[in-house]
């Protein structure tokens, strides 16, 4: 007579198997739960790598658009403010050819308006000052005096701003526009192309009654009407190539972010389907684990 007993080893095995199925069913409930194919980054090293990555990258290029937000926090206003100079260079030049000494009252306003819209600001900062942007960039001789010259307190300097991350060679976009050489032209300070000087002798045209003047003071509200459009050309031509810009990172995050997904995010049919398969395992092991347990020496009698 002999006897025989449950293999040990057996058993082992089967709690290990058990052991491992309870395992992989508590991962996979957390991945139905949470929605995060990924509870940590020994479940898959390579794909976290990568999501950390993909995180790394839209960081970055939202960085750069909100660069390119502030840019355009500057260059907006700059353009809208032109586009009023030009208007009031229109009207200019519509009462040079058919205003007279009636008109003196209409030019004084629109030389105060031009003053605020050169001293224009843009989040507590001067548009029109150059890289002086906390100088007040246009001033009266004599503040007392509204009709005194105006003259230039900012400087020719250009604010540049990094839109991405290469050093050696970088995108970079010019944010401002020096009110020198939007107010002033290319003659500068009481110049041909000095709107505010066109006023003046406008002025003195209509009160000494001097059309030879007049016509002269036409012909220079020309030249300032050219460098106005070119100004705001430049103006809008930069806040395009912004508005491009933003567009591709953004475009460029969405794509990381699909990617980002795709690495990330549960797979839910795959996963109901591995829940089951382990739901299975599982009831079998136990049932087997069952048995085994329940045999006694009566069972292995020969």
């Amino acid at each position: 007579m002999s006897f025989r007993t449950a293999s040990t080893t057996q058993q082992r095995q089967s709690l290990l198997d058990l052991q491992r199925t309870q395992e992989r069913l508590a991962q996979n409930q957390t991945r139905l739960t949470t929605g995060s194919r990924i509870t940590g980054p020994a479940d898959d090293p390579t794909a976290s790598a990568a999501i950390l990555d993909f995180d790394n990258s839209i960081k970055v290029n939202t960085q750069f658009i909100k660069q390119a937000d502030a840019a355009l926090s500057y260059l907006t206003p700059a353009e809208n403010n032109v586009a009023a100079v030009i208007e009031a260079n229109m009207r200019l030049q519509e009462l040079a050819i058919g205003g007279s000494t009636a008109s003196i009252a209409e030019l004084d306003a629109i030389r105060s308006n031009l003053l605020s819209m050169a001293n224009a600001q843009s989040q507590g900062k001067y548009v029109f000052a150059g890289t002086a942007t906390d100088t007040k960039p246009f001033v009266l001789a004599n503040p007392n005096d509204p009709t005194s010259q105006i003259t230039y307190q900012g400087n020719s300097g250009q604010i540049r701003l990094n839109l991405d991350g290469n050093a050696a060679n970088p995108n970079q976009v010019v944010t401002n526009i020096p009110g020198d050489t939007v107010f002033f032209g290319a003659g500068g300070l009481g110049s041909s192309t000095d709107i505010f000087q066109a006023i003046t002798d406008l002025k003195t045209a209509f009160n000494a009654n001097d059309t030879a003047a007049v016509k002269v003071v036409s012909a220079n509200l020309n030249l300032i009407l050219s460098n106005l459009n070119k100004a705001q050309a430049e103006l809008g031509g930069r806040q395009a190539g912004l508005e491009n810009l933003k567009e591709t990172y953004a475009n460029f995050n969405a794509t990381l972010e699909n990617l980002q997904t795709a690495q990330a995010e549960t797979d839910y049919p795959k996963v109901m389907t591995d829940v089951a398969a382990d739901e299975t395992m599982k009831s079998v092991t136990l049932s087997t684990m069952a048995k085994t347990n329940k045999s006694n020496l009566f069972d292995y009698l020969t």
